[in-house]
């Protein structure tokens, strides 16, 4: 890593290069040595888009150990730090003792793009008269798509399908936990699918059944469809996304929450998962309300909207 650090500091200093940026582990890791050993006299911007302390809880302590070392020692040396949810913000400056100035700017998301895509018609025919549930993301376990599957089968005598896009390491445990449960006719596995949003946009309802994210664009992508969602109260992202006028450190316990642009649950809680699918089934009214309002929330992460924040984050250094 020192070597490659090298490396990217000649470039720099060769090229007049003041602001280095860096969006993943390792690249901040190189900023981190630039800085320390290389001297580099241009600035070091690292963004940080996972909740750190959530994510470092499945791993050994060792791992845990490591990684909070590596995590302190680069932002140290960082001149500006951008977290995309406060969530994070709070995280790195409480549990890591961050004095880097940490600054909140969000994922930025194509509206446009989304839109044109939108419309294009999927091979795959929607049932009439069946309310139809989606979730798109890759098949990991935090993802916990399981947990979506579970509360699902709480449905299983409703006029409802589920609609799982995504590919990963879960797939085939979760295709044998569909058969297990008898949900074969119920739940359609899409596979990945570059574009998603012709599946969402032609569905009831949007789910996020996470038991960590950083901050989840496909609740915004689900939004800018115009769809109702759900999503596991998780750290983090939903919360602000969907609640952001309550209180961003609570979370919700025992039952679903519904906030201002949608449903929010317990992590992990399959009975309150289901019961806000119900609900979001049973409410028509309801779900009038937060489709009517998810384009306009959408809007808010427009990329034109945020790309005026990362200007006044590099100017102002």
């Amino acid at each position: 890593m020192p070597k490659i650090s090298y490396t990217v500091y000649r470039y720099c200093k060769k090229n007049g290069i003041r602001i280095s940026v860096a969006f993943l582990y390792r690249p901040c890791y190189i900023n981190a040595f630039m800085k320390s050993i290389w001297r580099y006299r241009g600035h070091v911007i690292m963004c940080e888009g996972t909740h750190q302390t959530t994510m470092q809880e499945s791993h050994s302590a060792i791992y845990r150990m490591f990684s909070k070392f590596m995590v302190m020692y680069s932002y140290k040396r960082a001149d500006l730090i951008l977290a995309n949810s406060y969530a994070i913000q709070t995280d790195l400056i409480e549990n890591f003792k961050i004095k880097t100035p940490v600054r909140v700017i969000y994922n930025p998301v194509d509206l446009q793009f989304i839109k044109s895509n939108a419309a294009i018609q999927p091979a795959f025919v929607f049932e009439k008269n069946i309310f139809h549930f989606i979730t798109v993301g890759n098949l990991r376990k935090e993802k916990n798509q399981l947990l979506l599957v579970q509360a699902f089968f709480t449905l299983k005598n409703l006029p409802c399908k589920l609609l799982i896009v995504g590919a990963g390491v879960m797939e085939e445990v979760l295709k044998q936990k569909v058969m297990d449960l008898g949900l074969m006719d119920k739940v359609i596995f899409l596979g990945f699918d570059k574009n998603p949003f012709q599946f969402v946009s032609r569905t009831d309802c949007f789910v996020l059944s996470s038991d960590v994210e950083g901050f989840p664009n496909v609740l915004i992508e689900a939004l800018a469809c115009g769809k109702p969602v759900i999503s596991t109260d998780c750290s983090s992202g939903p919360r602000e996304l969907l609640a952001p006028d309550s209180d961003l450190h609570h979370r919700a316990i025992n039952n679903f929450e519904i906030g201002a642009y949608g449903i929010l649950t317990p992590v992990k809680d399959v009975i309150s998962l289901a019961n806000a699918m119900k609900k979001m089934m049973d409410d028509e009214a309801l779900r009038n309300s937060f489709a009517a309002k998810a384009a306009k929330r959408a809007e808010q992460f427009d990329v034109d909207e945020i790309k005026q924040y990362f200007h006044v984050a590099f100017t102002g250094l």
